[in-house]
């Protein structure tokens, strides 16, 4: 009994439970597999079409993503001539690490001091800041910012991945991620000073345990947020940097077999992420609950937020560079500043 306590105890202890089985790697993996099946079925039925269907007909093809993950998995790894193969293998695994890394900060849900499974660590994981534990996998009381800057860090190796490949389409698509990133960075990082301001913390679970909802008391914030979102993760009709018509797949051209699936799957991951991260700041994370069934409410709202975000394929266009640099500069912009504005009323006048 001493030891199915103590693997019980293990098992469930935030750092790893969090992190890695849910919402964290297993549960992830799960997500997105299921994520690009919706994103193909609901481009196929808007466009008229079946999409993904001739395995498992009667699931609606579900599993013909699994079929697509395993032969991708375990095709070969063409090295091509000319280029470091060190650099050439690290590189694709450098950014979907660093997209992984913000969701072990993330706080996905309160513990609660007892009645719950995750009361025994009420203590271990205490946030002074909302008298309460938190179901994360590492808490820090400033994780905003550490969330934003990991995040930021990305495109950086993007570029490293495409000049690592040594192909022109690739280095095309690095450079235009890099014009895109002093864009959306901004805007990612005002919207969150908007609600840091507003909220008067840089702790994610005050945000939440406030009890106010962050599109209610800002909802301009939670526009810029949203729409800085699409554009550092390539969604529709930001996704500029593969443009498949343009560029084959941008930075990922010279990948094929599993490092081209971990080179594709860095931005589903900081989708993920990011809508973590918007369901907290704006949704009311996992209000209305806590433990677990919280972290379950947080992961569903979460869910809605990167379906939204891939459906986004199928009703628009993809934006020329040039128009995606003058919306944010020139549109978005005065949006993000006009919320921080918003922010110190709101925080002035209401959120103590």
């Amino acid at each position: 009994m001493d030891v199915l306590s103590a693997i019980r105890y293990y098992f469930f202890y935030p750092s790893f439970f969090a992190v890695i089985i849910f919402p964290g790697l297993i549960f992830t993996t799960i997500i997105l597999l299921l994520t690009i099946w919706f994103e193909r079925k609901a481009a196929a039925r808007v466009q008229m079409r079946y999409g993904p269907l001739y395995v498992s007909k009667r699931t609606g093809g579900i599993t013909q993503l699994i079929a697509d993950a395993i032969r991708l998995v375990f095709s070969e790894i063409i090295i091509p001539t000319g280029v470091n193969p060190t650099l050439y293998v690290l590189a694709p695994i450098f950014p979907i690490t660093f997209s992984f890394i913000p969701m072990a900060l993330i706080p996905f849900s309160a513990i609660p001091q007892g009645g719950s499974v995750l009361s025994p660590y009420f203590h271990f994981f205490y946030d002074p800041n909302i008298n309460s534990g938190i179901f994360v996998g590492y808490f820090l009381p400033y994780n905003m910012i550490l969330i934003l800057g990991l995040s930021s860090v990305v495109p950086v190796f993007i570029l490293l991945q495409a000049w690592a490949t040594n192909n022109r389409f690739a280095i095309v698509g690095a450079v235009r991620e890099a014009l895109l990133s002093v864009s959306y960075d901004v805007l990612l990082v005002m919207s969150v000073v908007a609600i840091a301001i507003e909220y008067h913390t840089l702790d994610i679970a005050k945000v939440v345990e406030s009890g106010i909802p962050g599109i209610v008391a800002n909802p301009l914030a939670a526009i810029v947020f949203l729409v800085g979102m699409l554009m550092g993760t390539g969604r529709f009709p930001f996704e500029i940097v593969e443009a498949e018509s343009e560029l084959v797949v941008g930075p990922s051209t010279e990948y094929s077999g599993f490092l081209f699936v971990l080179a594709m799957g860095g931005s589903y991951i900081s989708t993920f992420a990011l809508s973590f991260v918007f369901s907290d700041l704006f949704l009311g994370g996992w209000l209305p609950l806590n433990g677990l069934p919280g972290a379950l409410i947080n992961a569903i709202k979460a869910i809605i937020v990167l379906w939204f975000t891939v459906f986004l394929r199928s009703v628009y266009g993809r934006y020329r560079i040039d128009q995606a640099l003058r919306g944010s500069w020139k549109y978005l912009l005065p949006v993000a500043f006009a919320s921080l504005v918003l922010g110190l009323v709101v925080g002035w006048l209401w959120i103590k």
